[in-house]
Formats: C-alpha cells, structure tokens, sequence
C-alpha cells in the first residue's frame, strides 16, 4: 500500500518551487512577516538581573574592621512598584497581542498558500476571529497540561513528604525533580503533537468547511482515526524532515553572518579607527552601537527569508497528505493539479491570462474565507470553491 506521506514529499517540493519562483520580492518579504508569528521566529524575554533584598548578610551592614559599604538596595516606593506592574502590564499586552496574531497568521499562511497570492491586511482582516479562536483553544490547552503537570508532581511529593511543600526534605525534593523529567518530556511530546496538528490539519479543515476549532477537530478526528497509519507516517517523516531543514537553516544562518559582517568591518573599522585617533571615544561607542543594532536588524530579516522556502515547503506537505487522505478538506486543488500534470513548470499562467476568471483584492470571499458565509457554504469541502485565481499582477502593492 502506497502511502501518501511518502510520496507528497516531491509534491511538496515541486509545489513550493512553483509558489515561490520566479522569485517576487514582493510576496517573499510578505511571507517572512508570516513566518514571524508562524515558524521563523518568536518572542523570547530573557531573564534579568535580580536585586537581592535578603540574604545571609545585610549589604548595608559594615563589614567588621572594614568601611561601610554603600546603600545599594533599591527602595520599594509606590512609584516603583507601580512602574514594575506598568512594565509587566505591557509586556504581557505585547505577548499576548503577538500571539493572537500569530494564531490568525496560522490561516494567512494556509491561505496564501491555496490562493498563491500573500495579501496581509486581508487576510487578517477576514480571519482575526478564527486567531481569537484558535488563540483561545492553544490558552486553555496549555492551561490544562500545566494544571496536569502540576497535579502529578505536587501529589506525589504531597504523599511522600507531606503538605505544603515546604516541609519536604530532600529526598522528596530530589524525586519530584526526577519525577518532574518523564512527566514534561511526556507532556511537551503530547504538547506538540496536538498544537502541531492543529496548525497543520484543523486549521485547514476550519477554512474548508468554515468551522470552529472543537468543531474543526471532530471532523478532522474521523478521518485521523480511519487512516491512524498515515498520519503516524507524516508524524515520523516530518519530524525527519524538520531535523533537515533545522539543519539546512542553520548553516545557511552561519553563511549569512559571516556574509553581513565582512561589509560591516569593512566600513566600520577604518571609520572606528578614524575617530578613536581624532579621540573621538563617545563617536566610536555610537557608531559601534548604530552598526551593531543595523548588523542585528539585518540578521533577522535575513534569518526569516531563509526560513520562507522551507516552512512552505513543510505546511505544503502537510496540506497535500490531509487532501489525498480526505480529498474533502483539500484546500490547494489548483497547486495539487499543477505539480501532478506538468510537474508545476507550466501548470499556472501567471501573468493571469490563463482564462481563469480574476478576482480583485476586495472581490467575493471564498466559501470559508469569512464569518458572513451563507449556509450553504459550510460542507462545500475542497470542490471547487478554490478554482478563481487572484491576477497575480494586480494589485501588488496592496498588503
């Protein structure tokens, strides 16, 4: 039995050349903003510094035979504490603001993918209510794992070493800690399959069939459950294929730092040195600082245009299993076509005079492209609902 994990592979691959090539700057800078709240980067909030306000020894106490010390801990004023929670507030807004858009980028991705056309402001525009949703879903499920997590681990301590925790020695310590391995890595297995699937399968079935998430994984757990050896097949290959393409980025990553810093010490050395020699020190640190942050700025931009090929490539193959598993929830039919009759060289007239019918950026939606859909759109499938294509020269400047 021939499996359609094993042989979407070179679809996908084909398919991605197709989308991507010619290349379109355009539409390449479009997709690494996707791929910034998708697969090319993410927040991180490295821990800072902390003040101790306690300890073994006062710090302002003198040392004995020696000269006081200065008075370095911060006062715990009103103003400060409201100035942390102000802090806290807004990088909590932040944060949770990224991932709601994140989540809605989950079905610009898909979208743009089926339409083979990037248009930003429209599809968040269209899809902000399913990012609410989906955002909703990752919250609660995240939610329930640590409550499960935490359950397990604080129940065991709890019948070994008695309540709170506190009062645990370091035995029950040091079991909770081991304890605490197979149930994360367990967790963050199970974590990962379920959030994963939900980006790669349900978020296309909710464009196809105009559903919710709850309602989106019913349908979508039939056909998990009737074909449970396709799917372990994807899961197995595209977690090798990650492994490639982390690999593959990586070193792409290297060549592209190197790349960036020759110009940079080219022109920033002799004018550093310039200006250390006139004494100039402040204009050396400034000038420093003004190429480090433009250096870094240019590695991130970069890092995500790298990333644009290979996650294309990854949710194209995703999308061509669920629509050879169910050809219901097909949503790239026309990319489908192409890549399996003319290897997609010829498949697409792409100056739009195809004989496709065209359709402007604020044209009809689709059927499950927005929350105004009539009834009769809900259980279209993958028919042929995908079949007008955008002019794929209209209207590039539009976002």
């Amino acid at each position: 039995m021939s499996l359609a994990a094993l042989n979407d592979i070179e679809d996908a691959i084909k398919a991605t050349k197709r989308f991507l090539t010619p290349v379109d700057r355009v539409r390449w800078f479009r997709l690494a903003v996707v791929m910034f709240f998708v697969g090319g980067a993410g927040l991180t909030f490295p821990g800072a510094p902390t003040t101790s306000f306690g300890g073994d020894t006062d710090p302002t106490e003198p040392t004995p035979g020696g000269p006081a010390g200065p008075d370095i801990a911060p006062e715990l004023t009103p103003e400060l504490v409201a100035l942390i929670l102000g802090i806290a507030a807004v990088g909590l807004a932040a944060f949770l603001l990224y991932s709601v858009v994140g989540a809605t980028m989950e079905f610009a991705f898909v979208a743009a993918l089926r339409d083979e056309e990037v248009r930003l402001r429209r599809s968040v525009g269209r899809y902000w209510r399913r990012g609410l949703r989906l955002f909703a879903f990752r919250l609660a499920v995240w939610v329930v794992a640590i409550t499960i997590a935490a359950a397990i681990l604080l129940g065991v301590g709890a019948s070994m070493g008695g309540w709170p925790p506190t009062v645990w020695n370091d035995g029950t310590i040091l079991a909770v800690v081991f304890l605490a391995i197979p149930v994360l890595g367990v967790g963050a297995l199970f974590l990962g399959t379920l959030l994963g699937f939900t980006n790669v399968f349900v978020v296309p079935v909710m464009l196809a069939e105009d559903r919710g998430v709850l309602s989106a994984w019913r349908r979508f757990w039939g056909t998990l459950t009737d074909e449970p050896l396709e799917f372990v097949a994807y899961l197995f290959l595209s977690f090798l294929l990650g492994i490639g393409v982390s690999m593959a980025v990586g070193f792409l990553l290297v060549l592209l730092l190197i790349a960036l810093a020759v110009p940079f010490l080219i022109v920033g050395a002799p004018i550093g040195f310039a200006l250390a020699m006139a004494g100039g020190n402040t204009a050396v640190g400034a000038l420093i600082l003004v190429l480090a942050l433009l250096y870094a700025l240019l590695v991130f931009v970069g890092a995500l245009l790298i990333q644009v090929p290979f996650q294309t490539f990854l949710r194209y193959y995703a999308l061509f299993v669920l629509g050879d598993v169910n050809p219901d929830f097909d949503v790239v039919p026309d990319a489908r076509a192409a890549v399996r009759t003319d290897g997609g060289d010829e498949g697409d007239d792409r100056d739009g005079t195809s004989g496709v019918a065209a359709e402007s950026d604020d044209g009809p939606d689709r059927p499950g492209d927005g929350d105004d859909s009539g009834p009769n759109d809900r259980e279209s499938g993958g028919g042929d609902w995908n079949v007008d294509r955008e002019d794929r020269d209209g209207d590039d400047d539009r976002w």
